[in-house]
């Protein structure tokens, strides 16, 4: 049963935090650690000899204790504008509300190809090709990203209201 078994632990430290710029600009900003640890790893390289002389990737499962830490960072700038036009109180629609909230924000996931390995594999007419591969691909809670990632991202809820008079004349209260 533990032989077949994936085991990890996974740590995760989320920090964030809210302020405003300016009076009128909200302000985030976001950041997560997080550590992996694992207790099997896998080892590949390609060997000419394997499969009676055919030729194939030997992968190998090493036992033992090994971990890698991952991290990313965004940021975000909104704000909210409010617009009112009101039509007076004898009108089936009395008021109309409109709420803009415009926002601006980036997120940065750093590459970890420390953790990535790579071995050659023939093509035949003397040229391989390089094959990447991570040791942590096959644990509990997968790889770390090999590739950069950087994004930009621009939002806009709008969001309409409005005060009806109800249809029966002895309530006072406008609905919404």
């Amino acid at each position: 049963m533990f032989e077949n078994a994936q085991i990890g632990v996974q740590h995760t430290i989320p920090l964030s935090t809210n302020f405003k710029i300016l009076k009128y600009l909200s302000a985030s900003a976001n950041t997560t650690y997080k550590e992996n640890w694992t207790f099997k790893t896998t080892n590949k390289e390609y060997d000419p000899n394997f499969n009676d002389g055919v030729g194939g990737v030997v992968e190998d499962t090493i036992n033992g204790f090994d971990s890698f830490r991952t991290y990313n960072f965004s940021t975000s700038l909104g704000t909210t504008v409010y617009g009112m036009f009101s039509f007076g109180k004898d009108k089936k629609i009395q008021a109309i509300r409109h709420i803009l909230r415009p926002s601006i924000g980036y997120t940065v996931n750093p590459s970890f190809d420390q953790f990535w390995d790579s071995y050659e594999k023939p093509l035949g007419d003397n040229t391989s090709e390089t094959v990447y591969y991570s040791r942590f691909e096959k644990s509990l809670y997968g790889s770390p990203g090999r590739v950069k990632s950087s994004s930009v991202n621009i939002g806009m809820s709008n969001t309409l209201e409005a005060k009806v008079r109800d249809r029966d004349t002895t309530i006072a209260k406008a609905k919404k």
